[in-house]
């Protein structure tokens, strides 16, 4: 999958996401709130990765919720990427993603807690619950690695609802924290008045 492709996937998928899923059925339904594109986006993100990184020992988890050993005694931490990736039972790559940055207002305190998060569980031992199905498929618990390289990555669409300074400003804080990247996959080009394919985010997320 290219960058374009997976672009033009997420655009069309906003496209439709006032669309009745089921369709009107000829009566006078008419949805308010637009469907959520954020699922969706998960699924082609991890899909777009697997096919850029193209490596069948690798292992994709969409949404998973992964828990923190941390010292004897201690309470778990439990922790949720919408993308983890693991090599060979490492993790290897935490990436979170976002429509855009419109969501929150303190974005900085955001990110500093996702760095001293990463701080501490890098270089640790974590599990991975794969839930029980039937007799014949009981729960599975995969222990994994952290690694001592992984960094938390906050994947943006497109720098829309907030202004280009504050854009800027938060990049810029991203940059001055250890264990945080933030990527920005579509911005605002003033010239042509459209959004662009932002190549040097696309290109460092792997």
């Amino acid at each position: 999958m290219t960058q374009q492709e997976f672009i033009d996937k997420i655009s069309q998928q906003y496209q439709k996401s006032g669309d009745l899923l089921e369709g009107n059925g000829g009566y006078d339904i008419l949805r308010g709130t637009a469907h959520t594109v954020s699922g969706y986006m998960e699924d082609v993100f991890a899909l777009y990765m697997a096919s850029r990184i193209n490596s069948n020992t690798y292992q994709y988890l969409v949404d998973k919720l992964i828990s923190y050993r941390g010292e004897k005694g201690d309470k778990a931490i439990r922790f949720k990427p919408d993308l983890a990736i693991l090599d060979k039972s490492v993790l290897m790559h935490y990436f979170d993603l976002k429509t855009n940055l419109g969501w929150i207002r303190d974005l900085k305190s955001f990110l500093k807690e996702k760095d001293e998060l990463i701080q501490k569980i890098k270089g640790g031992k974590a599990w991975i619950s794969f839930p029980y199905v039937n007799s014949d498929n009981p729960e599975i618990v995969q222990d994994i690695l952290i690694s001592e390289r992984l960094k938390y990555k906050i994947v943006v669409y497109d720098g829309w609802n907030i202004s280009r300074n504050q854009l800027a400003e938060n990049i810029s804080f991203a940059s001055t924290l250890d264990n945080v990247e933030l990527f920005v996959l579509k911005l605002w080009n003033e010239s042509t008045k459209e959004f662009t394919i932002n190549q040097k985010a696309f290109d460092a997320l792997y």
